[in-house]
């Protein structure tokens, strides 16, 4: 996968966290990002790694792996581009508190620890600006939760699959299908539910038409059909 730097700076400008702040803030980011590829299947990051920056996604897709009590680690939510992680570490000097891994070929732009540092030391409002991304991650964390409490377990475990595919409450303008890179086993933990249980609500759902099942892949064909699933 090529993708130039230029190509690169013109994704995340127009999407994610970064799309929301100003122009200088922008501009000062990305002058100090690396631009990174890992191949799908690498860490970009494990659980208890020393901070080195933080990373905004290009392309491709990565996994986010959490063991916050005596379980885990285990998947817990996806990326997509615009998308950016790695900040809380930042903030703290602390080990990372979750994992990163590429789900498929990816790139990324890295902003090293030290330059995340330098841009707040020039201009300490920019720490405002970089907590916008926890907010962020705090409200897709609520919003799970929410999920996670629906009674109704086939109706859980399609807020759950909209969730982790992006599209709980819109479907992405030109993405659809919405391809997520997740096996069965994964999904059913996510969504709390058995893994045959979670086989079933697959195949009943692609039998629908509303998703088609490959190894390790699902894309949703329907979003808008499974949400309104969830106001029935």
């Amino acid at each position: 996968m090529i993708i130039l730097r230029d190509a690169a700076c013109e994704t995340v400008r127009n999407k994610g966290w970064l799309s929301r702040t100003p122009a200088s803030f922008q501009r000062a980011v990305l002058d100090r990002c690396r631009l990174e590829q890992f191949k799908a299947g690498t860490p970009i990051y494990s659980i208890g790694d020393k901070p080195r920056g933080m990373f905004g996604i290009v392309a491709g897709c990565l996994s986010i792996s959490v063991a916050p009590a005596e379980r885990g680690p285990y998947t817990a939510h996806f990326t997509i581009p615009g998308s950016w992680f790695g900040e809380v570490s930042a903030f703290t000097r602390q080990p990372r508190s979750a994992g990163l891994t590429a789900t498929r070929d990816s790139v990324l732009l890295h902003l090293p620890h030290r330059a995340f540092h330098e841009i707040v030391s020039n201009d300490p409002s920019a720490w405002r600006l970089f907590g916008l991304i926890t907010i962020g991650h705090l409200h897709v964390a609520m919003g799970g939760s929410d999920d996670l409490m629906i009674r109704n377990h086939i109706k859980r475990f399609v807020a759950i699959l909209l969730r982790a595919g992006d599209c709980r409450y819109v479907s992405p303008e030109g993405r659809c299908p919405v391809e997520i890179d997740v096996n069965h086993e994964d999904l059913a933990h996510m969504a709390n539910v058995a893994r045959t249980t979670a086989g079933a609500i697959l195949r009943r759902l692609e039998s629908d038409g509303h998703l088609a099942l490959s190894y390790r892949h699902i894309s949703i064909l329907a979003p808008d059909a499974l949400r309104a699933m969830l106001r029935d």
